[in-house]
């Protein structure tokens, strides 16, 4: 405090200067005093240490000269684990690796206590995906994780080869049994070099638990990530993976795998990841295990060049809900979507499945034998290019629902496509139970005894189809007595739309119709059919006409309801030698023939 005396009445004003002088130079000496106190405090700030850094060798000497710890290039990974070592000790913290090239002999491990309870937090961090780039022995892995750490991993990029592993867990399988949890892992890069040979994976987590991974990119790898659990105690998963990338390279690989050997691993998340394959004979995603993977999720996958793109062993639960697939172009044995024997109660869909031109594609395989809890395959799009081959395998209880296609390819196969709804829980038989894409009627509803042909009358048989895009490449009729001197160039089979319109006949069948059996007959061209009605045609000239398989329809209930130019058996015109381009249905005469036909 700064003491000014009063001068008495009457003293000189040099006394006030003096007064006056001295004081100011006692405020200029506490602030220079204060200055001191601020500097002091800001240079204690700068000076204070919220991370351990490590710099690289090739690190500008600025960053050097603030490290605690400094690399030469050569088995930097002991001054890492050196800081890794002492930040674990001190209770946690993190290790900043600066910008530059780190070479790695060996493992970066980090450990927890192994109790959930006291899981010190250790961080890893870099600068960039681009700019912390770490190059790891051969056969070696780059970071280890085990004892119940809690840990985040990110901003970095991890080069390997030969059967080595970017990211790699181990689970202490006695007591606490789970690698890593509440841990981070984002904006990694893991580069395999795109060497064909070499055999590792980016990462390879056993028992990963509620943890997160981000924005992560492995590339050029045999296989991508994998996720076990192998604990006999604890169940592992509650993961989320968002925004993922993985390109992997050399045959037989895989990009993503689930495995539970022992207990389950489950409830992980998955959202806009894309894989895709370099090599023959890979494999999108596989769940398996003798314990089975259950209730992962994904949203928004793609998947691309795999010959299996995803593969259900043995699990139950999960879901894919695919944006873009495709199959390995020119590859053989390509499946889209398996299901194993214990697989069950999964639910697959695509927006756009290509099969690409000349490709062939097992599009569904499904092997359950858990009918209770069927797989369901709904909401696929399929885009067969020319020349491409679908194909698919179901069982009884399957669920195909809203499958519809693009198709310039060979065509669809029977029962494949579907529109709008299932039938799996309807007990009626219908066409897709005999592989047919319509009938009339139920078969096992004909009688053995038929009503007589007319000659040179059009017969009308009206079917329904159900599922959008069905292809008709063939009509179907059952021959009970054979015809007798048949005219040549005058027997036909043809389909007509709703409206009456021919829309393609067969061949002339005289010679097959003087035979009885089932027909199949081709139509000149494959009609691709709307859902809607349509209406079989048969035509026959001769002394005496085929009598064809017949339902006991009654004169007045076969169509009953039914207006004439909506009703299922129509009599047509008569006197003809050939089926006519158009028939104005409401004009022809309701009748009870309920001949039989099918389309396939």
């Amino acid at each position: 405090m700064v003491d000014i005396t009063t001068p008495t009445v009457g003293s000189d004003t040099d006394a006030w200067g003096g007064i006056l002088n001295t004081a100011l130079t006692t405020l200029e000496s506490a602030v220079t005093a204060n200055e001191g106190s601020i500097s002091a405090l800001q240079t204690g700030v700068s000076a204070a240490t919220y991370y351990t850094l490590v710099a690289a060798s090739n690190a500008p000497q600025s960053v050097k000269d603030r490290a605690q710890y400094i690399c030469d290039g050569s088995a930097d990974n002991v001054e890492v684990q050196a800081a890794v070592d002492a930040v674990k000790a001190a209770g946690g913290g993190r290790v900043q690796l600066s910008r530059g090239s780190f070479n790695w002999a060996a493992p970066v491990t980090i450990r927890g206590n192994n109790d959930e309870d006291d899981a010190p937090t250790i961080g890893l961090y870099g600068v960039g995906q681009q700019a912390t780039e770490i190059t790891v022995a051969s056969n070696q892995i780059g970071i280890e994780i085990t004892d119940w750490a809690t840990c985040a991993v990110e901003d970095l990029c991890l080069f390997i080869s030969g059967s080595g592993v970017g990211i790699h867990s181990t689970a202490v399988l006695s007591g606490n049994e789970v690698s890593f949890w509440h841990s981070s892992f984002r904006n990694l890069r893991i580069n395999g070099g795109f060497n064909a040979a070499y055999t590792g994976w980016g990462m390879d987590l056993a028992m990963p638990w509620r943890s997160t991974f981000e924005n992560i990119e492995i590339e050029g790898t045999r296989n991508g990530i994998r996720l076990s659990n192998q604990g006999s105690v604890q169940n592992a998963g509650d993961n989320t993976f968002t925004r993922m990338f993985i390109e992997i390279v050399g045959t037989g690989g895989t990009a993503i795998h689930i495995s539970s050997p022992s207990n389950n691993l489950n409830q992980n998340n998955w959202n806009m990841v894309e894989a895709g394959a370099n090599s023959t004979g890979c494999t999108g995603i596989l769940i398996d295990g003798a314990s089975g993977g259950a209730s992962q999720r994904f949203w928004g996958l793609n998947l691309e060049q795999f010959q299996t793109l995803i593969n259900v062993d043995n699990g139950e639960s999960n879901v894919f809900d695919c944006n873009y697939v495709t199959a390995d172009t020119g590859g053989a044995g390509n499946v889209g979507f398996r299901c194993g024997s214990n697989a069950y109660n999964n639910s697959f869909s695509a927006k756009w499945f290509n099969n690409a031109s000349g490709n062939t594609v097992e599009i569904i395989q499904d092997n359950n034998t858990t009918s209770n809890a069927p797989n369901r395959f709904e909401s696929i799009r399929i885009e067969n290019n020319a020349t491409g081959t679908v194909t698919y395998t179901k069982q009884n209880s399957s669920v195909f629902r809203d499958i519809t296609t693009f198709n310039t390819g060979n065509a669809m196969p029977a029962g494949l496509l579907q529109y709008p709804l299932t039938n799996v829980n309807d007990a009626t038989f219908t066409p897709a139970d005999h592989g047919l894409v319509a009938w009339t009627h139920d078969p096992a509803t004909l009688r053995s005894a038929s009503n007589a042909t007319t000659s040179g009358t059009v017969y009308l048989c009206k079917v329904k189809v159900v599922n959008r895009s069905s292809v008709a490449t063939n009509v179907i009729v059952g021959i009970e007595a054979a015809g007798v001197t048949l005219t040549a160039g005058q027997s036909f089979v043809g389909l007509y739309n709703s409206s009456g319109t021919l829309l393609s006949a067969s061949a002339d069948q005289s010679a097959n119709w003087t035979s009885t059996g089932l027909k199949t007959i081709a139509l000149s061209a494959p009609q691709t059919l709307a859902v809607g009605s349509y209406y079989v045609a048969i035509l026959s000239v001769g002394t005496t006409p085929p009598q064809f398989a017949m339902g006991a329809g009654g004169a007045t209930t076969v169509s009953a309801g039914l207006s004439t130019a909506a009703s299922r058996f129509l009599t047509g015109p008569t006197a003809q030698t050939s089926l006519p381009a158009s028939i104005t249905l409401a004009s022809q005469t309701v009748t009870s023939g309920a001949r039989w036909a099918a389309l396939s």
